[in-house]
This record gives C-alpha cells, sequence and structure tokens, in this order.
C-alpha cells in the first residue's frame, strides 16, 4: 500500500511511531548512560576514565570529563545537578558538578566500587562495593557517613525514595540488603535466586521489588511492605534485564542465551503471572517507556532497535541505530530516547500512538497497601 492510498487514520498512526532523529559520533564505545530530563543533558561513560556530555537540546558533545580508572556506573541527582561515577580500579566515587562539566572532587568508598543509586529527596548516595561493603554518601558535604559491612560481594543498587528503603543486590551470596534510610542500616537481608547481577525493579506504586536472577531459572518477588521471604516467579534462566511500567504494571524480563534466540517475559505485577513471551535477540538491550506504554528491545550484535506497543505486545517498528545497540536511557520531558552504541550515540524520538498505547491501570488503594 503506497501513501496515496492510505486512510487518514493509518497516515496518523504511522507518523506517531518512534523515529531516529540523529546519529551522534561520540569517543569510544559507549557503556553506561543517564539523562538529567531537568537540564537536557546527557551523560556517558566511555574509554575506561570518561564521562562525555551531550547537549540534548543541540544534539552534540559538548564536553568529555576525565573521571577515575575503571569508570563503571552513572547516576544523575536533578535536584541538585550532580552526577556521581563510581570508578572500579580507583575504589572512588567521582563526583561532578553538572553546570561547569568539571570533577569537584572523588571521593573514597570501599574496594572494587560497581553500583550505585540516589535518593534525591534526602540527597543521598548509595555505593554497592564489591569487595563485600556499602558506603553512604552525603551529597552536601561528599563524605562517607555510613560504611556497611555485608560481606559477599554488594552489585547493583535501587532506592525507593517513598519508603526511604534501600535494595541492594549481592551475587555471591545470592542476597537482597535491605537498608533503611533513616537509620542506614541493614534490616533485612533476603535470599533471592543464583547471582542477581541486575539492577533491581522497584514498583513505587505497589511496594514490590522484583529481582532477575542471572543464574535461576526465576525472578525473585520481595513485598516491601512486609519484606517476608521473597516469593519465586518461574521464568528462564540467565536473566539479563529489567524494566517495568508502573502505570500498566507490567514486569518485563530479558533471558540471554548462549545459543539461539533470546526471551522477554512481560509478567503481569497484579497476578505474577507471565501474559506474553517473546522471542527477541540472543543478547539484547531493555528501555521501557510508560509515558507511551513503549518497550525498546536493542540488538547488540547489530543495528536494530525493536519497539513493541505495551497494549499488545505486537512489534510496531524497527529502527536502525548505530553499530551495536547498547545501553539506554530516557528523557522524560523531551520523550527522547537516547541509545548507547559502538563510537555513536543514536537518538530516538518516541511518540504515543494512541492506536496501541495503552491507558493506565486505575491505581486501586487496596493494591498499593497489598505489599
Amino acid at each position: 500500500m503506497n501513501r496515496l492510498s492510505q486512510t487518514p487514520t493509518q497516515v496518523k498512526a504511522q507518523s506517531k511511531l518512534p523515529k531516529v532523529l540523529s546519529i551522534i559520533p561520540v569517543a569510544g564505545d559507549v557503556g553506561d548512560i543517564q539523562v538529567n530530563s531537568v537540564t537536557n543533558r546527557v551523560y556517558y561513560v566511555h574509554s575506561e576514565n570518561q564521562v562525555g556530555v551531550l547537549n540534548g537540546a543541540t544534539q552534540q558533545v559538548i564536553q568529555n570529563v576525565k573521571v577515575g580508572e575503571g569508570a563503571t556506573y552513572l547516576a544523575v541527582n536533578s535536584a541538585t545537578n550532580r552526577i556521581y561515577v563510581t570508578n572500579f580500579r580507583d575504589a572512588t566515587v567521582s563526583v561532578m558538578d553538572g553546570q561547569t562539566n568539571r570533577v569537584l572532587t572523588s571521593v573514597p568508598v570501599g574496594q572494587r566500587p560497581f553500583g550505585l543509586g540516589i535518593d534525591p529527596k534526602r540527597n543521598r548516595i548509595y555505593v554497592a562495593n564489591l569487595g563485600g561493603t556499602i558506603s553512604i554518601i552525603d551529597g552536601s558535604s561528599n563524605r562517607v557517613v555510613q560504611t556497611l559491612k555485608v560481606g559477599g560481594a554488594p552489585a547493583l543498587v535501587s532506592v525507593n525514595e517513598r519508603t526511604n528503603r534501600i535494595y541492594v543486590t549481592n551475587v555471591e551470596k545470592d542476597l537482597v540488603h535491605v537498608i533503611s534510610g533513616t537509620s542506614l542500616r541493614v534490616i533485612k537481608s533476603l535470599k533471592v535466586g543464583r547471582n542477581p547481577i541486575v539492577i533491581p525493579g522497584i514498583n513505587r506504586v505497589t511496594n514490590r521489588i522484583y529481582i532477575a536472577n542471572n543464574l535461576s531459572n526465576y525472578a525473585s518477588l520481595i513485598q516491601g511492605n512486609t519484606l517476608l521471604p521473597s516469593i519465586p516467579i518461574h521464568l528462564g534462566s540467565r536473566q539479563s534485564e529489567l524494566a517495568m511500567n508502573a502505570l500498566t504494571n507490567r514486569i518485563y524480563v530479558t533471558s540471554a542465551q548462549q545459543e539461539g534466540r533470546g526471551k522477554l517475559f512481560v509478567l503481569d505485577g497484579d497476578t505474577n503471572r507471565i501474559v506474553k513471551t517473546l522471542r527477541i535477540p540472543t543478547f539484547a538491550s531493555l528501555l521501557v517507556n510508560p509515558l507511551t506504554n513503549h518497550y525498546f528491545i536493542g540488538d547488540t550484535d547489530n543495528r536494530n532497535l525493536f519497539v513493541y506497543g505495551g497494549q499488545n505486545n505486537e512489534l510496531l517498528t524497527t529502527l536502525r541505530t548505530g553499530n551495536s545497540s547498547g545501553n539506554m536511557a530516557l528523557n522524560t520531558r523531551t520523550n527522547q530516547i537516547y541509545v548507547g552504541n559502538t563510537g555513536t550515540i543514536t537518538v530516538v524520538q518516541d511518540e504515543r500512538d494512541t492506536t496501541t498505547s495503552a491507558s493506565p491501570k486505575p491505581l486501586l488503594a487496596k493494591r498499593v497497601c497489598a505489599g
């Protein structure tokens, strides 16, 4: 069907599909990537000790900032316009000023700092150190105010600002440590599956925390209000990415395979049951945009970015990105998605397609208190 023979409704629906705006050359291969939606700046790790700064308005790289050695993960505090970078080999966290793009200081933390999370409301930064500790930094003084010795290998962090609870996976002990943001103490350590090397997903509406377990055939559900033993949700093994849409109460978990294609499991957060299983590339990145109810699957071995509609889980379009579609980040103000590539960043403009996007589920009071 050519464009002239299409109905106005069909043309309108097609015009609402996500599209690639630009592919921006950058230095090095893009690692972790984060967005400050307030300032419209994009930050990305590359070249072992560099953080690139991209102006989201002009889509141009404005600076490359040298940080510590082995730069790994980023976190942005939009409230203070500070950017934090874990430096794996230096055992430090670099603190960047988002206005000047300069490193203000490097904060010594535990050995092999890896994942980190921010509580913007209380200006606290939680750092998981694979050497067996969790460092808590005061964002006002840039000093460590508490070091929690938990042993094993704390890896990745998620913060629930609403409940003031912090969740840290421990990949050696197969635990999730629950920290009180008030007492700055571990109040519970819950057993989960093997090798939880994925950032915990928190639904702040239902107060449920989802853990992907890379070496188990199940994910783990933690009920935030009770902290009872975790509940297994049976999926495929080698879980590699987890994301969610709190507006529709859907959870998305990818499963990479050693051979053959990977899988994407779509879970209903009300029932914790699989509502859809999709075949995806063997190794894939994942991003969910709650604003449009679209989810994006990046093919890390190729240049394809697959866009699905969250209402019916059907493929809407396939976009061509820079080489190797990797980590992704969303600017919630411009509705633009930044896809890290090898030597480039692909900018995608997402659009709400009313023919495929779902309306948010009603958020009933009984669901909020159900855990």
